[in-house]
C-alpha cells in the first residue's frame, strides 16, 4: 500500500513539475552535449586523464586489490603529507560499477581537519551499508567497484601545493613543509584505473561520502563522461556532502579558493560558478548540459559535522535553511533528475557506510528503498524534505 502510494504521489508531481517547469536538460539531448565537453576540456578538468597507472598492484582479500600510484618525485598522485596513494578495486558485475570517493575532513591555512593518508582508509570494513555484498537489501550488491581513499584535503578538487610550515607541525610531522592539494589528479587516476579494469561499464554511479561527496557531485561525473562517453547511464549519489557554503565565512572561503584553486576548473559558460560562491551552481550547469545524468542528494538537516566545517556549529536553523534552500533551488530546476532524502531531527552525519543505510527513514521511506528506486529509476523515486524537528 506504501509503494501504491507514493506511486500515485510521484505521478502527480512529474506531471505537475512537467507542466511548470518543463525539462530543462533535455535540450542537451544524451548525456553530455559537445560544446559542454570542449568547455571541460579547455578548463583543464581532463588534464591528469591518461597520465597515471599504477605501479603495483596486490590481492589484499575479500575480493579487494590494491592499486598503488608512483609520486613521481612529487608529479604523481600523492597525498597531502607526500605520502604515496592507492585506490582499490573489486570485481562485480562488470555492466554495473560503482565509483566511490571517500570522506575525511578538509584542509586550508590555519585549518587542518583532514584524513592525511591512504592507508588510513583501506577498503571499508565491517560490511555493513553499501558494503554488505551478501545483503538483498543492498542495491549496490552486485556491482564492481572503484573505491577511492581521500588524502588531498581538498575535497578532490584541488590542484595547487602550499608551502606551510605550520601543518607539519599541526599533524606531528615536521617534515611536511608543504600542503599537496592534488584532488584532481588523484581522482583522474582513480577514474583511469575504473576505464582501465571496467571497460565495458553501461551503468556508472558516482557516489561519495562527506567530502567524497563533494568530489563525487563536483567534477567526478565530468571526468566518467569523457572517459566512458554518453553510452553509459550515469547517477550521482551525494551522501552528506553539502556542497553549499556559508556565504558568511568568508575567510574560510578566500582560504579554500586560494589553497585549493579549483576555480581554473569551472567551464566558461558556467557565468554563476565562482571558488567564492555556491558550489551547488557547478550542478546546475551539469544537469543543463547533460539530458540524461540523475543525481540524488542525502542529509540530515542538523549534521553536526557538517555545521563544523560550514562554520554554523551553533546554528542548526540556518544550517537547514542553506541546505535545503540551495539544493531546492536544483531540484525545482530539474525535478525529475534531481531530488533529495533530508531527515529532519537527527545530526547524524553520512549513511551509505553505516546501518544507517537500511534504517534511516524520511517520512516513512527508508534510505536504501529511495537509493534502489534511484538507481533503476522508478516512479517511486520522489523529493523528500521532512518537515522541521527541534
Amino acid at each position: 500500500m506504501k509503494r501504491l502510494t507514493f506511486l500515485v504521489v510521484s505521478i502527480c508531481l512529474m506531471q505537475a513539475s512537467s507542466i511548470a517547469h518543463g525539462n530543462p536538460g533535455n535540450e542537451s539531448g544524451r548525456g553530455l552535449n559537445p560544446q559542454a565537453a570542449a568547455e571541460l576540456r579547455d578548463a583543464g578538468v581532463d588534464k591528469y586523464l591518461g597520465q597515471f597507472t599504477p605501479v603495483s598492484s596486490a590481492d589484499v582479500g575479500d575480493g579487494w586489490t590494491k592499486h598503488t600510484f608512483d609520486v613521481a618525485a612529487g608529479a604523481g598522485p600523492i597525498c597531502i603529507a607526500g605520502t604515496d596513494y592507492s585506490v582499490f578495486t573489486r570485481e562485480g558485475n562488470p555492466s554495473r560499477l560503482l565509483i566511490f570517493e571517500q570522506g575525511g575532513g578538509a584542509c586550508w591555512q590555519d585549518f587542518y581537519n583532514c584524513n592525511v593518508l591512504a592507508e588510513a582508509q583501506e577498503p571499508p570494513a565491517p560490511r555493513v551499508g553499501i558494503w554488505d555484498f551478501d545483503s538483498k537489501d543492498n542495491p549496490f550488491a552486485d556491482y564492481s567497484i572503484v573505491y577511492m581513499p581521500y588524502c588531498d584535503g581538498s575535497v578532490f578538487t584541488g590542484d595547487n601545493d602550499v608551502f606551510d610550515p605550520a601543518f607539519g607541525a599541526a599533524i606531528g610531522v615536521p617534515a611536511a613543509v608543504v600542503r599537496f592539494h592534488r584532488g584532481l589528479r588523484n581522482q583522474s587516476a582513480g577514474m583511469d584505473l575504473a576505464r582501465a579494469m571496467f571497460p565495458h561499464a553501461s551503468r556508472i554511479t558516482v557516489a561519495g561520502s562527506s567530502a567524497g561527496g563533494v568530489g563525487a557531485a563536483g567534477f567526478a561525473p565530468f571526468l566518467v563522461r569523457l572517459l566512458y562517453d554518453n553510452q553509459v547511464k550515469l547517477t550521482v549519489l551525494n551522501d552528506a556532502g553539502p556542497v553549499t557554503v556559508n556565504l558568511a565565512a568568508t575567510g574560510d572561503i578566500a582560504a579554500r579558493a586560494a589553497d585549493w584553486q579549483f576555480g581554473q576548473f569551472y567551464p566558461d559558460s558556467c557565468g554563476a560558478c565562482s571558488d567564492m560562491g555556491q558550489s551547488t551552481e557547478i550542478i546546475k550547469w551539469r544537469l543543463e548540459n547533460d539530458g540524461t545524468i540523475r543525481e540524488a542528494f542525502y542529509e540530515t538537516d542538523a549534521d553536526l559535522t557538517n555545521r563544523f566545517f560550514l562554520d554554523l556549529l551553533s546554528d542548526p536553523v540556518a544550517f537547514r535553511n542553506l541546505v535545503v534552500t540551495e539544493h531546492g533551488f536544483i531540484n525545482t530546476l530539474y525535478p525529475d533528475r534531481y531530488k533529495r532524502f533530508i531527515v529532519s531531527g537527527d545530526a547524524s552525519h553520512t549513511a551509505l557506510q553505516s546501518p544507517l543505510f537500511n534504517s534511516q527513514d524520511a517520512n516513512g521511506v527508508f534510505l536504501n528503498e529511495w537509493t534502489d528506486d534511484f538507481l533503476v529509476p522508478r516512479p517511486f523515486w520522489i523529493d523528500i524534505v521532512e518537515d522541521p524537528v527541534p
